[in-house]
């Protein structure tokens, strides 16, 4: 036993905390209660081993990537996408061991990255990077903190943005309608009368049509939001019941479409071209800021503030009140 009790009415706390191989801990005590305390916090203090140095951690990014795609990524709408372009950043940059990463590492990925990719993508990289450290480290599943936390993202000029005039717009249409692919007109009715993302149309299912509205779901903010539409669009869009889909994937015929109707646009931006035009159009007619926010659904009035110049009325308040204007 490791307590014993002495023929002077002591307890003898005697026992090897870490093994026969380790030292021997002797003590005296009055009662037995202090003894089973005593005993007690020594085999703890063996057990947390404080005299040993932590062990370093050598997980690699990939590793790091699987964990946060595991506790966190996969509740993320965007998730399995995420974690495909990490675990590619990942190999470009040979997968090192994530603690030792530094910003000149990775300085030195985004110098590779822009040879064969614009800016705005490297830096959607880095604010990729930047997520995964940080929720990992509010996850309690990394301690050395972010090696890139204050590396600032590289300088972007914003792309102008395009959208259809109102000539363009039935040149398109008569394209669409001539196309192989008939759904390619549907998706991009309901695109630009709805202000939609091309794969919230092109995605949806019988049961998201009802009542001339139509419910999103699996959106980009993760709130599904139902937008009105017209009873003519509604009566002429196909029907289906339940989960199934209404349209097959079209987008390479929206694009063809828009080539033939002699339609050039921003690079990157070809089917959002009809999200641009419901929006620019929504703010020319006179609509409400506020309301324009909820039906594109973005989750900040920033977002939505870059359709505010379209507005008839945007700063005219500029001629009204100057100094030079009489009163």
């Amino acid at each position: 036993m490791a307590i014993r009790k002495q023929k002077s009415g002591k307890y003898l706390v005697e026992l090897y905390p870490n093994g026969r191989d380790g030292k021997r801990v002797r003590k005296t005590f009055a009662t037995q209660t202090e003894a089973k305390r005593f005993e007690q916090f020594q085999l703890n203090e063996a057990e947390q081993k404080p005299w040993l140095p932590d062990k370093a951690d050598n997980r690699r990014l990939a590793d790091l990537v699987e964990t946060w795609f595991t506790l966190h990524g996969q509740a993320l709408a965007d998730g399995v996408k995420r974690k495909s372009k990490m675990l590619a950043m990942a190999d470009l940059m040979n997968n090192p061991i994530a603690r030792v990463i530094s910003k000149a590492d990775f300085s030195k990925y985004r110098e590779l990255r822009l040879q064969t990719v614009s800016i705005k993508t490297v830096n959607n990289d880095q604010t990729y990077f930047n997520a995964l450290f940080n929720e990992l480290r509010r996850l309690g599943q990394w301690q050395y903190g972010n090696p890139i936390d204050d590396l600032r993202a590289l300088k972007y000029r914003t792309p102008p943005m395009g959208f259809l005039t109102a000539e363009q717009i039935p040149l398109v249409f008569d394209e669409l309608t001539k196309g192989r692919n008939k759904d390619a007109y549907f998706v991009a009715k309901i695109c630009i009368s709805t202000g939609c993302r091309w794969g919230e149309a092109e995605n949806l299912t019988g049961s998201q049509l009802s009542n001339n509205k139509v419910t999103f779901l699996n959106t980009k903010s993760n709130k599904n939001r139902s937008i009105p539409i017209s009873k003519e669009l509604f009566d002429e869009l196909p029907k289906a019941k339940g989960n199934a889909r209404l349209f097959s994937n079209c987008i390479k015929s929206f694009k063809m479409a828009t080539i033939r109707a002699g339609v050039q646009l921003p690079k990157g931006q070809s089917t959002h071209v009809l999200r641009h035009t419901f929006a620019s159009f929504f703010m020319m007619r006179g609509g409400n800021i506020l309301v324009l926010q909820q039906i594109l659904g973005h989750s900040s009035i920033t977002e939505t503030m870059k359709y505010a110049h379209f507005s008839p009325t945007h700063l005219t308040d500029a001629v009204k009140l100057n100094p030079l204007t009489p009163e």
